[in-house]
Formats: structure tokens, sequence, C-alpha cells
């Protein structure tokens, strides 16, 4: 299409690339904005998991006994040691031989007994569908984001070209004036955290960067693609050796742990532990440093030992162009490094991304609505937009809350109650689709924005019944503040819909009652002293 200027194309472009993918463009950040508290939403969905956190070198020392005891002649062994956010052991291992599988457990940190609670996918189910649209196959699920993030960078550098008073029009908001409120909010939501939009939008384009182009991985390893792999991801354990492994006793770990733990008596404790080929002759075990205080959470600092004699290895760090440059993508992108302060603040960019992407979505039917009525009847086009809107603003978190709801409702040893779950988002979503279709889009937004509060302002009381161990008095009165601000948050949430019902409950006037009303005033305010003049004895 042909415009007058360049700011014009701009424009157009801006538009039609937020509408066209909008929808999946929201989903991703609203789902990818929950994932910043992926690992407390896995604490409250599990509240029979719930331990206190020993000292890193205490569980790292019951894991690695554990381990021991339960895969001796496994090919390697992982670690991730518990931390306030996430307090279980996780551990993974791969089954020896070629094809050997891995397999994983969840630990109590402090006995290492497998933990046993309730199936749920808890945080991971958002953070897999911010990702890579759990339930499809995961390559097309990723290029499916992928596409949504390239319209979303797309939306992001042609909206800047098209406002030229950006800034100012960052401190302009008029209310009540309908199309331009909106218009207002959405440039207000997309300047302010415009940095954040850029960086968060590119890294996720960055991290599967190899889906998109894969040309240059194809010109260096040929048909072994497998082989880039193990350049992002060899870690300080990777030791070479020529012949096979002959089984061998290894040293006592308190040894090891011991000597890392008086080499890093500043900053992070040890975080995560990996044992290369344990109980022979070739074991190395490699621990980790938490990582706090590295924006690369794939290279962190790492002390390796030779198992079998104790003594320390030469540093096997990863110098890796490709490993360095990847780490530092997926740290800024997940922030793992991120204090409570850092994580609530990207929290409330992201949450600022879905109302600039919502706004944007919404700003779209406003501007036309007017345009279909002098036509007699809306377009399907805009009467499919306005019912998607409604299916994804507001019937989202309303599956995002029926998820959290089948967590307390479906037994807690029923077997398979995950896909449940996971069965309830999704029925709640597609009953929200069709709430919109058949409903009046007026009664719609209202009738589904009030489900959101009910919903989410009902999660404590839920958990209280189904758990009270996990209520929010007991948390509270507990000090557990990870599951006690989950109930606050999500009631919270809840209040924000409630206040949005009561602000699209409002009657709206239309310009004809509006000046019907002007001459009533004027009429009144003429004869006012007249009436005031009879009603004097």
């Amino acid at each position: 299409m042909m415009h007058n200027s360049f700011r014009q194309s701009m424009a157009w472009l801006h538009t039609w690339v937020g509408l066209v993918l909008g929808w999946l463009i929201f989903t991703i950040f609203i789902m990818g904005t929950a994932s910043y508290f992926k690992s407390e939403i896995n604490q409250w969905m599990h509240p029979e998991a719930q331990f206190q956190v020993p000292a890193p070198e205490t569980a790292a020392l019951i894991g690695l006994k554990t381990l021991d005891r339960i895969a001796p002649h496994a090919e390697s062994w992982y670690l991730t040691l518990p931390t306030q956010r996430a307090p279980l052991t996780s551990a993974f291992w791969k089954e020896p031989g070629e094809n050997g599988q891995y397999k994983s457990q969840e630990m109590n940190p402090l006995t290492g007994e497998k933990v046993i609670a309730r199936d749920s996918l808890g945080g991971d189910f958002f953070y897999q569908m911010h990702y890579q649209l759990f339930g499809l196959p995961s390559t097309i699920g990723r290029i499916i984001v992928g596409i949504g993030a390239m319209f979303m960078l797309v939306a992001l550098i042609s909206g800047v070209i098209t406002h030229k008073k950006i800034f100012k029009e960052f401190f302009t908001f008029r209310p009540k004036k309908g199309q331009r409120s909106w218009l207002d909010f959405h440039n207000f939501t997309a300047v302010v955290a415009l940095p954040f939009f850029l960086m968060i939008t590119y890294t996720g384009l960055a991290i599967f960067f190899y889906l998109y182009i894969p040309w240059g991985l194809m010109a260096r390893f040929g048909s072994e693609t497998g082989k880039l792999y193990d350049e992002l991801q060899d870690s300080a354990a990777v030791v070479k050796f020529d012949s096979k492994p002959i089984n061998h006793r290894m040293q006592p770990f308190e040894l090891m742990i011991q000597q890392t733990a008086k080499e890093w008596q500043l900053g992070s404790p040890i975080g995560s532990v990996e044992v290369k080929s344990p109980n022979t002759d070739q074991a190395v075990i490699a621990f980790t440093r938490m990582p706090q205080e590295i924006l690369n959470n794939r290279l962190g600092e790492t002390l390796s030992f030779n198992a079998v004699t104790g003594t320390p290895l030469p540093n096997q760090k990863n110098q890796s162009v490709m490993a360095q440059t990847g780490g530092v993508i997926y740290g800024l992108h997940e922030a793992h490094l991120a204090s409570w302060p850092l994580r609530w603040l990207l929290f409330f960019s992201g949450l600022l991304g879905t109302v600039m992407i919502a706004t944007g979505l919404i700003l779209w039917t406003v501007k036309r609505r007017v345009q279909n009525l002098k036509g007699g009847r809306p377009s399907f086009g805009h009467y499919l937009v306005e019912r998607l809107n409604i299916a994804a603003i507001a019937g989202l978190p309303i599956a995002m809350a029926g998820y959290f709801w089948a967590n307390r409702l479906i037994s807690a040893q029923l077997a398979s109650r995950s896909d449940l779950e996971i069965r309830s988002f999704f029925i709640f979503w597609l009953l929200s689709f069709v709430h919109a279709l058949v409903r009046p889009w007026q009664k719609a937004w209202r009738e589904q924005l009030a489900v959101a509060a009910i919903l989410f302002m009902g999660i404590p009381f839920i958990n209280m019944m189904m758990t009270p161990g996990s209520s929010l008095l007991t948390t509270l009165g507990e000090g557990h503040t990870v599951l006690a601000a989950f109930d606050l948050t999500v009631f919270g949430v809840g209040l924000f819909f409630a206040c949005a019902t009561y602000k699209v409950m409002q009657p709206k006037h239309s310009k004809k009652h509006n000046a019907k009303r002007t001459i009533a005033k004027t009429h009144h305010d003429l004869h006012a002293p007249h009436h005031e003049e009879v009603s004097k004895p």
C-alpha cells in the first residue's frame, strides 16, 4: 500500500504488524512475565514439598551420596542445589550405553529421599508456553514464537518512527476521551519500558537463532549440527580420555566439597555439581558457583577435581565465543541473577508490555467501531477482532486462574493429574472464546472481567480450604514469604480485574447524548433564576 510519507508507511506497518499476531504476542508476553516467578509458582503448586534449605555444602554432600547409591554406574550425574526460591535438590543422571536415557528425581535436601508431591508442571507450564507453545512439537512451537517475536520487533521500531513527538506523548494522557485515551495509554506504556521491550524481544530471538537462520550453522558443522550444542554446553567437567573407563572408587566427597568451600569463602556458594564417569578411573567432579553474580548463566566459575585422587584440575572453562555470547543472552533474557527488587521491576515491565499490546489491540477496534456502525452492521473482520481481543485479554487470565484452581481441586493422589490441570487451562480458555462469540461484545467484556476478578480473588480462599497448611494465615504466621506473597499477589490481580469490571460497567454517553445534556443544562441555566424567583415568598 502506497502512502504519502515514510512516517505514514511506518504507521500502517505498525498497525497491521501489531494486529496480525497481536494475540500470539500477548500470550507470549503474559506467559513470559509470569515465568519471572516460575520457581515461586512451582512452590505454591507443590504444597507438600516445603523444606528448610540447608547450607549448599550439606545439600551437595547429601545429593552426591544419594546418586552414588541409586545410580552408581551412570555415565554422568548432575545436581542443582536448593535455594529459597526452589527448596528442593534436583538430580539428573544419564544411564549407561549409547542410547542411555536421562532420569531425574526431586530430593529432600536434608535427607536425599525422593520427594512425593502432587504431579504438576507448576510454573514450568507457563515457561514452556512462552517459548514453544506447550502442546506443539518443540521445533514448530519455537519457530512460531520466533515469528511472533520478529513481528514484535518490527512493531516496536515502526512505532518509534511513527511517533515523532514520542517523549511529549509520554507525558500526555487525556482521560475519558475514548479513542484518544486508549492511544495515550498505549503510548505511555510503550515509552516507559521501551528499553526492556527491545532487550527482551531481541534476546528472545537470539536464543534460537539457529532455527531462524541455520545457514551459518550448516556452513560450519555440515550435517553434524549436534556439535553446536556440544560447543554451547561443554562444561568444566569435560576432560578427554582415550581409553574406556574402568571401575574405581572415588575419594570421599567431603574432601573436595571442603576444598571448594575454602576457596569460595567470599561471594556466591556452590550452586550445582556435575560428575562425569562416576565410580571409574576417569571420574571428574566439577562444582559451579550459584549464578547470582555473573550474567553468563552457563559459564559460571567452576572448580574441578580428579575424583579418584581428589586433586584439583586446571581450569577447563569453555572459552568458545559462541558459548560466552549465548550464556550472556540467556542471562539477560531469563534474569537468573536478578535480586528481589530487580525481579519485581522486570515483572512490572512485563506487565506494561502486556498492557501495551492489549491497548493496541483494543485501539484497533475502538477506532473502527464508529465507521462500522455508520455502515449499519459491523464487518466480520471487526466482529472477529473484537471477540479475539476478549478471549485473549480477559480469557487468558481466566484460564491462568482456572489452572491454579485446578491445582487445588484435583485430588493430589490422582495419576496424571498434571495433564488434567493443563486441560483445565485450555478448557477455560476455549469457553472464554465461545462465550465471546455468542454474547454482545459489551456484555462479554463485563462478564469475563468479572469472572477473572472472582477467580483470582478466590485463589487464597480455595487454597485455605483445600490445603490449610499452606493457607495465607499459616504462611504469614510462619514467615513463609514466598507462599504468602503468591496469595497476596493473585488477590491483588483479582482486585485489578474488579476495578476493570467496575470501569466498563460505567454507562457510556454518545455525542448525541452529550449534546442533549448540554442543551438541557443550558436550558436549566436560562430558567433557573426564574424558578428561583418563583419559589421566593
